[in-house]
């Protein structure tokens, strides 16, 4: 009986790949792709880099 749990975890199973799959394809959803608001649509990095930084100067600084 063993023997069958250490050969699972040596060769894996059928959730061991999905969950891989899972696993790796959070990491996209992590990233900000655009913001929304009422002057329209921020789109691009150095754009919402920009916007994110002068929306944190003026939130603390002021």
């Amino acid at each position: 009986v063993l023997r069958a749990k250490v050969l699972k975890v040596v060769q894996g199973d059928d959730n061991t790949q999905f969950f891989h799959m899972i696993a790796n394809g959070k990491h996209g959803k992590k990233k900000i792709i655009q913001l929304e608001q009422d002057g329209g649509t921020i789109v691009g990095h150095e754009n919402l880099k920009a916007y994110i930084t002068n929306y944190y100067k003026q939130l603390f600084w002021h």
